[in-house]
């Protein structure tokens, strides 16, 4: 099939080389047409690319021309119910493809994603007996409820983290020292496990699931309660997962975009609100954190988890912009216990654990 090219004077949706940094809100991560998009090449072992799928996610404007071209291919569109304007005419959806790489035409929809300079979603899928099979795990929660507090102006950061502890452009360094403070009691009750908006390296619990925690002998954690940011009482709902071990450095960091703490980085684009000799002035620390988007899985050394407890946190940063924040590991171990225990509100994603640290 000849697919047309872009038809000029459609303007595309995204600038050439565009980096749009979601990854650091999401683990499903924003990828760009870029060396570290295509990552490392996957293995054929137990997480290897022949049983794992990558699926790439592409939610669009519905009136866009890209969609053309993809009916052509006869892929399976989600017309969506989100809308963003108000023709009534269909086309004021956000329209979404789902599509694998070992889709055969998928090489015509990457072809069609670089003509039209559309960014994509990717994560990784894996089958049943990949997860069985895993010694560690990211861990993340499924759903994101409520802001850390105060949220004006990041207030939180001052109130919740020692001072000075961390960078205050890039936030890399975090050290809590208080409780969160919420707005109200989280209203998802059907989940035993949750996140805040914005604190992605933080794990609240429900009582049900702590005394299963605790019962069940979780190693390296202790529980601390939020406080009602306006009552000033502790919450009687929910509790944070004080996650107490930082893994070595351990992280296989091909395929991973870094983002560095300095005056236009991989990150920095030129805009009306930060010149170069703005940039020039503001206090980088120099350090690095990477886009949490991976193709493949992630592969931490096999040195790190010796001795270590169930549940731990990376050393090695993530995030973009002003946010950073570790990724949440956990044993096998502790994802048995929450799936027999049928406690719902978390995504577990297989670690590849290696022999050596590259």
């Amino acid at each position: 099939m000849h697919l047309p090219e872009n038809p000029a004077g459609e303007r595309p949706l995204a600038d050439p080389g565009r980096i749009v940094p979601t990854c650091a809100d999401s683990h499903v991560g924003t990828i760009r047409k870029s060396r570290w998009a295509c990552g490392p090449r996957l293995s054929e072992g137990p997480l290897g690319g022949k049983r794992m799928k990558i699926n790439h996610r592409i939610p669009l404007n519905g009136n866009d021309p890209f969609w053309k071209y993809i009916q052509l291919l006869g892929l399976p569109i989600d017309r969506g119910n989100i809308r963003y304007s108000q023709t009534g005419d269909g086309t004021d959806l956000i329209w979404v493809l789902n599509v694998t790489e070992d889709n055969p035409v998928w090489p015509k929809v990457e072809h069609l994603l670089a003509e039209h300079r559309i960014l994509t979603q990717v994560n990784n899928i894996f089958t049943e007996a990949e997860m069985n099979s895993a010694e560690w795990f990211l861990v993340s929660a499924l759903g994101h409820h409520g802001y850390p507090q105060p949220e004006d102006d990041f207030g939180y950061i001052d109130v919740t983290y020692e001072s000075g502890s961390c960078c205050p452009v890039c936030r890399i360094g975090k050290v809590q020292v208080a409780p969160f403070r919420l707005r109200t009691e989280p209203k998802a009750s059907h989940s035993q496990f949750l996140q805040l908006n914005w604190v992605f390296d933080e794990l609240f619990v429900r009582a049900t699931a702590r005394e299963g925690l605790i019962s069940a002998g979780i190693t390296g954690i202790k529980f601390l309660a939020p406080v009602l940011h306006k009552r000033n009482t502790p919450s009687e709902q929910i509790v944070q997962i004080k996650i107490q071990t930082i893994l070595v450095d351990a992280l296989d960091t091909t395929g991973f975009q870094p983002v560095t703490c300095k005056s236009m980085n991989e990150e920095w684009r030129p805009n009306k609100w930060i010149t170069p000799d703005k940039e020039s002035n503001r206090p980088f620390c120099g350090r690095i954190k990477y886009h949490s988007m991976h193709r493949g899985p992630y592969r931490f050394a096999r040195e790190a988890f010796i001795g270590v407890p169930d549940l731990v946190k990376s050393t090695e940063w993530f995030g973009s912009g002003g946010g950073a924040f570790r990724r949440i590991i956990a044993s096998q171990r502790f994802r048995q216990v929450v799936t027999e225990a049928k406690w719902r509100g978390l995504r577990f994603e297989p670690i590849e654990i290696i022999n050596e640290h590259t």
